[in-house]
């Protein structure tokens, strides 16, 4: 019974998507070489030579959902960064505006051109200590409110809307590092030979 144009066309996909490694001494993924013919594991990236199309796939896939991971959590790194910038700009900004232009107190603005100096210095930070600026901005947030509640207790439920959208995003940037640390340091066990950017 001859094959529908349906049937041949699912078998032209299966095989397209086939892996096919013409050298066993050559690793399929890392292209490192002189691996022997009888050695199922790449020794530089585990990548299963003489293994079966669907571990062959799997490890792949496995690559490729970690690479995205790894970007969500860079994502959310970013987002807790760009929060430690907006509190700089916004402490500035409040200096300003309360300290000289609805009133002139240099207290209020010798503290909010502190806090925003602190805030832009742990933003600067983050770029290449994330997890300890990142950690510290949020406890110098916390503090910062604290202080605030001490001196007017009515600044407690002001703005809480925007504080709750502040703490969350430290909480997410802060589970971002522990987690990309993660990701990072399984990639890099299996980035020994070759960049993972690769497509094959």
């Amino acid at each position: 019974m001859a094959k529908t144009s349906g049937q041949l066309e699912i078998e032209r996909r299966k095989q397209s998507s086939q892996i096919i490694i013409n050298d066993l001494t050559t690793c399929y993924y890392c292209q490192s070489t002189g691996l022997k013919e009888n050695e199922k594991f790449c020794p530089n990236c585990a990548f299963p030579q003489n293994g079966t199309q669907t571990e062959m796939k799997k490890f792949k896939w496995n690559i490729q959902n970690k690479k995205k991971l790894l970007a969500d959590q860079n994502k959310a790194i970013n987002k807790a960064r760009n929060i430690l910038f907006i509190l700089a700009g916004l402490n500035l900004l409040l200096g300003i505006f309360v300290g000289l232009i609805a009133s002139v107190n240099v207290p209020i603005l010798i503290g909010c051109i502190i806090g925003a100096g602190i805030y832009l210095g742990l933003g600067l930070w983050s770029k290449t200590q994330p997890f300890p600026a990142i950690l510290s901005g949020f406890f110098v947030y916390i503090v910062f409110n604290f202080m605030s509640a001490i001196a007017d207790p009515q600044t407690i439920y002001q703005g809480i809307l925007w504080k709750v959208i502040i703490i969350s995003s430290f909480i997410y940037g802060y589970k971002g590092v522990k987690d990309s640390k993660k990701l990072e340091a399984e990639l890099d066990s299996i980035k020994k030979a070759k960049d993972l950017n690769i497509e094959n």
